[in-house]
Formats: structure tokens, sequence, C-alpha cells
């Protein structure tokens, strides 16, 4: 699942926080002797270790066709190895996860459904290195590249006595007519808000008609992450990302124009600026691939609709220093038991004398074991293995489900749901023929020691032998929303699910944090199946030995149940719930 933004309206403390919240890897935990003079504010945590008796490392073996624990353990002791190393999008861990799903579908039987027949859709990713010759002169001030301006572009971007417009609002500026915007910078400010600022540095964010690009100003809380887009090397060079784009920190308004902010209307027009922002873009030399396979249904008319399944197969990559992996795992969970959630947490000195005596007992039995490696076994392994069991299981059926079954494994979920922007704003099937999207994303845990998340008034969310989080499954067909329920209880699956986290103006935005959203912006409807956070989420401690995987196989058969239910009843799910704006800023 894709990171937090910023945790409230406030920025966290770095800009590696922000989409890879991989805080603990960048160097080693402080030492756990020597905690005397951190606060007392925080409780020591009282739920006991989760201990595993599964090994490190497991030999595959062949799988069945039925969905089973054992399957699912084979394969995701294979797609979370070391081997892949952390599968972050780009990188040769990446490109190899891809080619062992492609292998898998082909091995099933399924349909290629990418590129020129093939099972791959490849995403225009590119790598880029900002020149720190670029200038940006506004009212007659230069402004400090990084600090005070930054740029997206796909080439170099040069503006000569160009005016700026104030537009409003971005998502909810007004539609100023292309005689106003004509040759000018149209500026927009940015909400306080961690969806609102993901769409700013990393989603679509349409140019007017007739401008010649945008200003996004940073509200004054996220003036850190001005730099954010420099720092970033790789991107997506795509319409569907949103088009020329510099972005300046809130202070800078009083340069582009001479009324204060508050004051300003739309269609005010300001000074104008001189910016050459100068890069170099070369493609990746990894490239960052969706995996789609279809599996054709049964029915001659139905076969050209289809239900979608779906998991994003990246993380977050490897950290640059190896760090005490037993360290990380005993802090987290007493520390920061919703892991990269809570990375604003440091601990006390209770909790480190507690961290100290369980560590030592650990280590009577296990020498330490120094570990970079995000694995990602529970986000999203466990999503990419359970749709292989599904597509494994539905494949192998004497009669097909009467409608097609669309496997897609996305690719830059972690980067600002990249796959999932890219494949929906390019479907290599008709985007209208999709009728409901499955989205399984951190299926692994959720058991009764892990905080799977907070309710809306911030208390704490935990999992249990028959968990299960449901999110956006009623948000555009109650229909949908409904028939979940239904087939749960119907085939006696009897998980408890949770709507705690899909409730609206929730502060953690998850409604808006992985792929179905993608699909969900042009009205497809959609369920996020997942079994919620844990302290291990983005962390280097995500690895295949502490997952569930009796419980994973009862919630990747219910969501095989509920693709069939999809696949043959004679309509498709209503739509009765407000469509969303496929432009627009995403507020659960």
């Amino acid at each position: 699942m894709s990171a937090v933004v910023i945790r409230t309206v406030q920025c966290a403390a770095s800009i590696r926080t922000l989409l890879a919240a991989v805080t603990l890897a960048a160097g080693a935990l402080p030492s756990f002797v020597n905690a005397q003079d951190v606060p007392k504010s925080q409780p020591v945590a009282t739920a006991p270790a989760p201990r595993t008796t599964l090994p490190l490392k497991l030999a595959p073996r062949p799988t069945k066709s039925a969905i089973t624990a054992d399957d699912l353990m084979t394969r995701l002791y294979i797609f979370a190895d070391d081997s892949l190393m952390g599968r972050d999008a780009g990188t040769e861990g990446s490109f190899k996860a891809t080619e062992l799903l492609a292998r898998e579908a082909k091995r099933l039987g399924l349909q290629p459904a990418g590129d020129s027949g093939t099972f791959f859709q490849t995403l225009p990713l590119k790598s880029k290195k900002v020149d720190p010759m670029s200038s940006f002169i506004a009212g007659g001030a230069s402004l400090e590249l990084g600090k005070e301006w930054g740029f997206m572009s796909g080439s170099t971007m040069t503006f000569n006595d160009t005016p700026v417009v104030f537009g409003g609002v971005m998502g909810e500026q007004s539609l100023l007519p292309a005689e106003q915007v004509a040759g000018k910078l149209v500026v927009l400010t940015v909400p306080a808000s961690r969806s609102a600022l993901q769409q700013a540095l990393e989603g679509n964010v349409d140019v007017p008609a007739g401008a010649s690009g945008i200003v996004l100003v940073l509200p004054q809380q996220a003036a850190g992450y001005v730099g954010y887009v420099l720092s970033t090397g790789l991107f997506v060079d795509d319409p569907a990302f949103g088009g020329p784009r510099l972005i300046v920190g809130a202070t800078v308004m009083s340069k582009l124009f001479t009324s204060p902010s508050s004051e300003l209307k739309a269609g005010t027009v300001g000074t104008s600026v001189n910016v050459k922002a100068i890069l170099d873009v070369v493609p990746s030399p990894f490239p960052a691939r969706n995996v789609v396979a279809i599996l054709p249904g049964s029915d001659p008319k139905l076969k050209h609709q289809y239900v979608a399944v779906g998991a994003h197969s990246d993380h977050v990559g490897m950290s640059r220093r190896a760090v005490d992996h037993d360290s990380v795992l005993i802090f987290n969970r007493i520390v920061r038991p919703g892991g990269a959630e809570n990375d604003d947490k440091m601990g006390n000195a209770e909790q480190f004398t507690q961290i100290n005596a369980e560590l030592a007992e650990m280590r009577k039995s296990s020498p330490t074991r120094r570990d970079s490696i995000f694995n990602g076994a529970d986000d999203d392994g466990s999503g990419s293995v359970a749709v292989q069991e599904i597509a494994e299981l539905l494949s192998t059926m004497k009669v097909k489900p009467k409608r097609s079954t669309l496997f897609v494994w996305h690719v830059g979920e972690e980067k600002g749901l990249w796959g999932s922007k890219f494949f929906t704003a390019h479907s290599t099937v008709a985007r209208d023929s999709i009728v409901a999207q499955l989205n399984i994303d951190m299926v692994g845990r959720g058991s009764a020691t892990d905080v799977t998340g907070i309710s809306k008034e911030g208390q704490d969310l935990r999992g249990g032998p028959d968990y299960l989080q449901l999110v956006g499954s009623r948000r555009l067909s109650t229909e949908l929303g409904d028939l979940v329920e239904s087939v749960n209880k119907a085939k006696t699956h009897n998980l408890l699910f949770d709507y705690g986290m899909d409730a609206n103006d929730h502060p953690m935005n998850i409604y808006c944090r992985s792929d179905h959203y993608e699909y969900a912006k042009w009205g497809v409807p959609v369920t996020f199946f997942t079994t919620g956070g844990h302290s291990a989420y983005h962390q280097l401690t995500d690895e295949p030995q502490y997952i569930d995987y009796p419980h994973m196989e009862r919630v990747a058969k219910l969501i095989a149940d509920v693709a069939q239910e999809l696949g043959n009843r004679p309509g498709r799910p209503v739509v009765n719930q407000a469509k969303l704006d496929p432009r627009g800023v995403c507020k659960q």
C-alpha cells in the first residue's frame, strides 16, 4: 500500500518519509542501552511479541489448482525473496518480479493482454537529472532551486517574461476561459491535505487549455517538499500524469502577486517570470511494467465484459545501509505498531528497557542478522500471490465464469499509483467494459497483535482470527457492497468485515492510497480487500516468515468467490452513488 504523504496537515520530518516511509533503514537504531534521556510520554506496549516457527527460506513446491495456504506460502517465499531486492519500480528487482508473474500467467494458460501480444504493459518511465543552473526569477528576485522552487517535466522548460494568472485552489479552481490563460502560467494553491499534496507532487494536474503551464503553490506546512520533485530521479512521462508544472513554496506568492493571497480572485494577473528549468532525460535502465492477463469468459456475449482482479507487484526497494533485523522488529512492535505510519514516534526510556530485555532474550537463540532489503511480503507480495492463486483456480475450472477475468499486477503503486493510473488511462480493454475491480493489497496479517489502523476518532483497530478490512465497496455501487457481504455469508467464509478505515473524512485516507482508486475515479465499482496495517508496514521486517498463510487462504477464497459471482450474474453492479471527477483530488 502506498505510504501517507502528510500525517495531518503537518509535514513529516524528511523527504524520504514522504512516499517510501523507510525511516529505520537510513541508519542504525539508537543504542538500546543509552535511552535514559528519552521522554516518558508514551506507554509501554503490552501486546505479546509475535512469534513464528516458519523458516527464513523455503524450498519451492508445485502448486495445486485449489487455493491453499501451502501454495500461497510457496509463491510468497519466491516473490518476496531477497534476490528480488525489494522490487522497487524501475529497478532490476521489479523487472525480475514482473518476469516471474508473466511466466506464471503463461503457464496457467492465461491470454496476454499487454502491449503487442505480450503480458507486459510498459510505462514510459524515464530518469532525469536536474541541472543546478536552472533558474526562476519572479518579481525581480531569483528563487533558490530545491528550497523555493522545483519542477516536473519530461524536458527542459523555458519561460521568458511569461505572466502568471491566479486560477484558484487546485481541485476546486474556476475554469478560466482560454483567452484569459493564453500564454500565461496558471497559479494554483494546493490544499493542506495529504491527498492534495500527493496529487500535486506526483498525480495528474491538468494544464488549462491555452495556458503555457501551471505553478503549484504548496501550503506553508509542506514547504520542505518543494525539492521532492527534484530528488526523485524517475518519473512517468505521460499526459495522464499531468502537464509541465512548477512547484513553489507559499512564500513565493508575494513575489508573484502584489495583493495578499487572501485577496486574490481567479483571473487576477500577476508579475511576469523568467524560468529556465533544465534537465537531462534518459529512459530508465529497467522498465516499469504492468503484467496484464485475461481468462476468457465462457458466455459468447458476456465474455466481452471483465471482472478485474489486481494487486501491485512493487515495493520500496533496499536501504543503503544494513541494520539489525531483530532490533527493528522489536523496536517497531513496541514503539511503532503502525510501522511507517508511526514514524514520528521515537520511543521513551521505559520502552527501551523493554526493547533491551526482549532483544537480550532473542539473542539467546538467534544470532544478529544484518538486513537491508524491504522484502514487501505483505505489501504487496501477499496480494500478488493471492491473485496468482485465484488465477490458477479459475483457469482450471471446467466451466469458466461467463464474464472474462482481467488480472492486472500493477507496478509503481508505492510511487503514487503509477501502474493503475497508467493502465486506466491506457486500458488494454475498453474501460467501460470493466464491471468491477477487486483490489488485493496487504492480506497476509491481521492478527490480534496487529494494530491494523485507527478509527476515524483515533482509536486503535486490531485484527483477529476472522479479520478483514473492506474499503470502498459501497462508495460507487451499494449493490457491490451487498454482494461481497452475501458471498461471505452464503459461501460460509465467515470473515468479520471491519469498515472502520472506510469512514468518510478518515484521516488516513486509505481509499485514495491503493490501486482501486484509479479504477473508481473512472466510475468502475471497486472493493479494496486488506487485513490492514502492522508494525512491519514499509519496514525491513515485512518478510514471508511473519505471514499468516491459513488466514490469507480464507481471504483469497472469499475474493475468488466474489469474482465468480460477479462473473456469472446476469447484470453488472449498478453504479448508484455519485461518480468522482477523474481529474480531481481524491478525498475519502
